[in-house]
């Protein structure tokens, strides 16, 4: 398998003097999957440092009450439960999270992208090829401090 040009499931966002930036969205679609990955050298030569970054949700598969009961015939009143159900069970997630932050200082989250063997590879040889460049690049600038 070879990586692409230009590379299916990775775009490069922007290169800046020691820094690239790119994003690689989920297989799935959902907007709010993809990662945002910014790799960029540190002073130290032999260091790489790789930002991922994505959008954290509450654990919104969680139900303190109910969010449907059978025995509601009535549309409207079902609506009327979904609702009340929906704002119960959210305001319990959010105040779960911020009663973790609050007193733990930080929570934890998992984040997963979805990605073809194509779109997988592509990703490894862009951080490959991102932390190849920032070596010829510091290469460079330090060939010119030693002149």
């Amino acid at each position: 398998m070879k990586a692409e040009q230009p590379a299916e499931g990775i775009s490069k966002k922007a290169e800046y003097g020691d820094a690239f930036w790119y994003e690689v969205p989920c297989e799935c679609g959902d907007p709010d999957h993809y990662h945002s990955i910014w790799i960029e050298s540190d002073n130290d030569p032999k260091l790489i440092t790789v930002y991922i970054s994505t959008e954290a949700t509450t654990d919104f598969w969680t139900q303190t009450v109910p969010d449907h009961i059978e025995k509601i015939d009535l549309p409207f009143v079902s609506w009327i439960w979904q609702t009340i159900s929906y704002t119960i069970n959210e305001t319990v997630r959010r105040t779960r999270l911020i009663t973790r932050i609050l007193f733990r200082g930080y929570t934890k989250y998992e984040s997963t992208v979805i990605l073809t063997k194509q779109q997988a590879y592509n990703y490894s040889k862009a951080l490959e090829n991102a932390v190849k460049e920032l070596e010829r690049k510091h290469d460079v600038l330090h060939d010119k401090s030693i002149e």
